[in-house]
């Protein structure tokens, strides 16, 4: 089907990268898991951000501690 705001894949595709994109759903399933046990035992406050290499304060939580 195609529409003016859209062009559907080829079917051949979607079937390849179904199992794929399970995939990817199951390891970000694992990983969002893992923060948020990892957040809960080391106590980080809500809203807090995942930077890659801890959690970070949210931009109005940083502004309001400078003033």
């Amino acid at each position: 089907m195609k529409h003016d705001d859209r062009i559907d894949a080829p079917t051949k595709l979607i079937e390849r990268l179904r199992p794929v994109q399970e995939q990817v759903n199951r390891l970000q399933a694992e990983i969002q898991a893992a923060l948020f046990g990892a957040s809960v035992a080391l106590d980080v406050p809500d809203g807090w951000i995942w930077d890659g290499a801890g959690w970070v304060a949210p931009e109005n939580e940083k502004a309001q501690s400078v003033d």
